[in-house]
């Protein structure tokens, strides 16, 4: 049951952060390239037929996505263990359960998710100090704000998986408790 959990918890997260993927996408216009990585691209068509907003979406999806799965099964695996040591407990104090766990889990997936996405774009970090790049510049350009939205997004759905796991948790855990009791009244 604890999988089940995370994964609808899962697929309802992604489908409230691809609708806000697919509007950010949208209206930042972050796909295609930019004008930082027109020397490596020069000798290439780019009519290939490929729709680079798909791509810049699902580019950003996939760097979520990791994050998501991981606190989802890591909040319902311990919210099953709460409710396997203490079976009588109510969907509310489950619940919280839930909420407190993935707060402690949030801090330190943060700290992963920053860290890894400036470690993979330290580079760009150092092209952006060799091609003597503005303040301005740097957040103008089209690279550098496909690389935050890609961070934001990875936040927000983090932040909101908490929530969505803690309450399918305790719904499915306590359904469990209530076909166990109905299971015992027929025999």
């Amino acid at each position: 049951h604890k999988t089940l959990a995370a994964f609808v918890s899962t697929i309802i997260t992604l489908a409230v952060l691809v609708f806000f993927i697919f509007i950010i996408e949208h209206h930042s216009m972050i796909q295609g390239f930019g004008e930082e990585q027109e020397e490596e691209i020069n000798a290439f068509s780019l009519y290939v037929g490929i729709d680079f907003a798909k791509i810049a979406i699902c580019t950003i999806i996939m760097g979520a996505i990791g994050a998501i799965i991981d606190i989802s099964l890591s909040i319902s695996s311990s919210m099953n263990e709460l409710f396997v040591h203490d079976p009588s407990v109510t969907k509310k104090n489950l619940f919280n359960s839930g909420l407190k766990i993935g707060r402690d889990i949030l801090g330190t997936t943060t700290n992963t998710l920053y860290f890894a996405f400036v470690g993979g774009y330290l580079t760009l970090i150092i092209w952006f100090k060799r091609l003597s790049y503005s303040f301005g510049d740097i957040i103008n350009s089209k690279t550098f704000c496909a690389e935050v939205i890609s961070i934001l997004s990875g936040g927000i759905g983090v932040a909101i998986i908490i929530p969505i796991t803690s309450w399918i948790s305790a719904s499915i855990f306590l359904q469990k408790r209530e076909k166990g009791k109905q299971y015992k009244e027929i025999k």
